[in-house]
C-alpha cells in the first residue's frame, strides 16, 4: 500500500472550506484504478488528507489526469505536488 499525507496550513475558516471541498468531490477519486480511500486529519491549524493508493503508480496517475487539474482550479500536478507539503510512504496494514 502506498500512503500519500498533503498537509494544508490555513486559517480555521480556510480548513473549513478546504474540508467541505474535499468532502464533496472525494467519490470522484473512485475512478481511479488503485485508489482505496482517504481521510481527513485535522491538528491545531492544518489538515492533513491521508489517501490510501495500491501502489505508487496508482497514486501518481492522478496527479497527471484531469480531474486532478478540475479539483485543484487548472493547478497542473507536478507544481501543486513540489507547492505542497505532502510526504509519501510504503505501507502495511498488519490488523
Amino acid at each position: 500500500m502506498y500512503v500519500v499525507v498533503n498537509t494544508i496550513q490555513a486559517p480555521e475558516h480556510e480548513l473549513s472550506r478546504i474540508k467541505r471541498a474535499f468532502r464533496d468531490t472525494a467519490h470522484d477519486l473512485d475512478q481511479f484504478e488503485g485508489f482505496l480511500g482517504i481521510e481527513l486529519w485535522q491538528d491545531d491549524g492544518a489538515l492533513l488528507a491521508v489517501s490510501r493508493w495500491a501502489t505508487r503508480e496508482a497514486f501518481l496517475a492522478y496527479p497527471r489526469s484531469e480531474l486532478f487539474r478540475k479539483h485543484h482550479k487548472g493547478l497542473r500536478g507536478e507544481k501543486a505536488m513540489t507547492a505542497a507539503q505532502i510526504k509519501m510512504y510504503e505501507a502495511e496494514a498488519i490488523a
